[in-house]
């Protein structure tokens, strides 16, 4: 029994997860043979059954399990108290096997002679195609049948009829299904703000443990951990360990100098940094490399460097748990999140590196994607809000920054555009991706000058990476 408990182990353990997708599924079984049965798991190599249910299940009943794709189950007759015999033929225990699917949401009905009949949501939405599709084809034979002279123009005709038929049972089917979405999506949002406090006030809460973890090889050839905690076409969140180093950290605080702000809470302070893109050896230009390398690597997005976004700095400090009003982050989207079309030179996706975090508060959290992160020096959070048919996010990347309490948070923050490059930068489209024109196409004296001011000529940005980067007196304050 020993060797079948460690096979039974082995079996679970390698189904448990294909890449991007659990393969662990809950499925009901429900008792309408008018008998009881007991369900057994078949062993896939031996084919030996292991008993799954404590006690028979009578009918009218359901037993649920919690099961892997492809596993076999087979429910076994149990013949009633005091008699030796069931109801098949010549006394014998009907049986019914079954295996569950890819599909979420399986039912499995067991009828009378133990016929079995699975529901899951294919099997509904091919229900609901011929609800929509029945009636147009009764209409289509109808008309046939009173067609007397079939034609070129009968058959357009028929054939425009029958379209005109399934777009309105579509159109109705799919209002139905969006006002469920949005309904569903109100108790989603209202419960997410509840989460959102429990998880900042709740120190002890654990992170939340990722649904695969993988591998990224840079172009500089340093392998990174990839924690995946949410992997969905129109959103994902990630957090890549090591991403920024020490010295980087330090040259963009170098860089970045006095140029706080205070933020629009009037706590947070903020600041900005155009990254000198053409200092190839520059470690400030070398992160931003590598957050675009990464951000094509993880959405096919195929996003250029020329146009972005400046990064952004925001510096957080701790000033004890009795503070009226710690530094934060309300929650909020980087873009539009409500399924929308994406809107040309819009942000598609973030990158946030921590370079330094505190010793109590300024976790992350996205709400309404249960993913709870605690901020860890070196590495950063990329999450991403577009999908591959450009269609945006609803939701799942709002995100919030818990307060504060003890120590500094400093993280620099990449927003990616998508749609924009360097005859079309960023700053060039309205928030309805309309275009605006420029006084001037180039920077001015002055403009020259503050560039000059930031990063030096190309001189300076050499001696910034070959030499370690110190803090100048009055970036002491970041």
């Amino acid at each position: 029994m020993k060797c079948y408990n460690a096979s039974i182990q082995l079996v679970l353990f390698f189904r448990t997860v294909v890449y991007g997708r659990s393969t662990a599924r809950s499925i009901n079984i429900n008792n309408h043979s008018g008998r009881r049965f007991d369900v057994f798991w078949v062993h896939p190599d031996t084919n030996e059954k292991f008993k799954q249910s404590t006690s028979a299940v009578f009918d009218g009943a359901t037993l649920t399990l919690n099961s892997y794709v492809s596993h076999a189950f087979e429910a076994i007759e149990v013949p009633k108290k005091n008699q030796e015999f069931c109801s098949g033929k010549k006394g014998t225990c009907q049986s019914a096997s079954f295996a569950v699917t890819d599909s979420d949401n399986q039912v499995i009905n067991v009828y009378k002679n133990f016929l079995v009949k699975i529901e899951d949501d294919i099997s509904r939405a091919m229900k609901g195609a011929n609800d929509i599709t029945s009636p147009c084809e009764k209409t289509v034979v109808s008309s046939l049948d009173s067609d007397d002279v079939f034609d070129l123009a009968s058959a357009t005709s028929i054939a425009e009829e029958m379209m005109e038929c399934v777009r309105s049972g579509m159109a109705e089917k799919f209002g139905a299904l969006n006002r469920e979405m949005d309904f569903q999506a109100s108790i989603r949002t209202s419960m997410a703000d509840l989460i959102d406090r429990y998880a900042c006030n709740d120190q002890s809460l654990n992170v939340t443990t990722p649904v695969n973890t993988d591998h990224w090889m840079s172009i500089d050839g340093e392998y990174r951990q990839v924690d995946v905690m949410l992997d969905r076409n129109y959103a994902k969140i990630h957090v890549v360990k090591n991403f920024i180093s020490e010295d980087e950290c330090g040259a963009i605080k170098h860089q970045v100098g006095h140029r706080l702000y205070a933020g629009p809470d009037q706590t947070v302070k903020l600041g900005s940094l155009a990254v000198p893109w053409n200092l190839k050896r520059n470690p400030v230009s070398g992160v931003g490399r590598r957050i675009f390398e990464y951000t094509n690597h993880a959405t096919k997005y195929d996003l250029g460097i020329e146009g972005q976004e400046d990064l952004m700095v925001i510096k957080y400090t701790g000033r004890g748990s009795g503070e009226a009003r710690p530094d934060k982050y309300m929650p909020h989207c980087d873009e539009d999140c409500k399924g929308k079309r994406q809107t040309k030179g819009n942000r598609v996706a973030t990158m946030v590196m921590h370079c330094d975090v505190p010793e109590t508060g300024g976790e992350t959290n996205f709400r309404n994607s249960n993913v709870h992160l605690r901020p860890e020096k070196g590495s950063a959070i990329f999450f991403s809000y577009m999908g591959s048919d450009e269609i945006m996010d609803s939701g799942f990347t709002e995100h919030s920054d818990c307060p504060v309490i003890e120590g500094d948070k400093f993280i620099t923050m990449q927003w990616m555009r998508y749609g924009v490059d360097a005859a079309n930068p960023w700053d060039s489209f309205d928030t309805r991706g309309v275009q605006i024109m420029h006084e001037a196409e180039n920077l001015d004296e002055k403009d020259e000058h503050l560039r000059d001011e930031y990063f030096g000529d190309e001189e300076d940005g050499e001696y910034l990476q070959d030499h370690e980067t110190t803090l100048d007196e009055g970036s002491d304050e970041l």
